[in-house]
């Protein structure tokens, strides 16, 4: 991550933990579960801490990337865009 990407991240953390998805590209709006984005947004912005303490380790970043995917896998498919 560079450290413009990083910088992103942390700005938009209050907007992320008040729920505002309004940092979301207009090309995807809708077409993800909101609960599937804010858990890989809060990683996402715990991993980026300035200190080192709050950081999850890596086995913790991908146990919540893996269930962000898996709640976004049963949206789409709920909406029926898988195959």
């Amino acid at each position: 991550m560079t450290l413009m990407s990083s910088l992103g991240v942390v700005q938009a953390e209050p907007y992320l933990q008040a729920g505002a998805f309004e940092i979301v590209d207009e090309s995807i709006k809708g077409n993800f579960d909101l609960e599937s984005m804010r858990k890989a947004a809060l990683v996402a912005s715990r991993c980026v801490e300035i200190d080192a303490a709050p950081r999850p380790v890596v086995a913790e970043v991908l146990a919540e990337l893996k269930e962000a995917y898996s709640i976004q896998l049963s949206h789409l498919a709920s909406c029926g865009h898988m195959n």
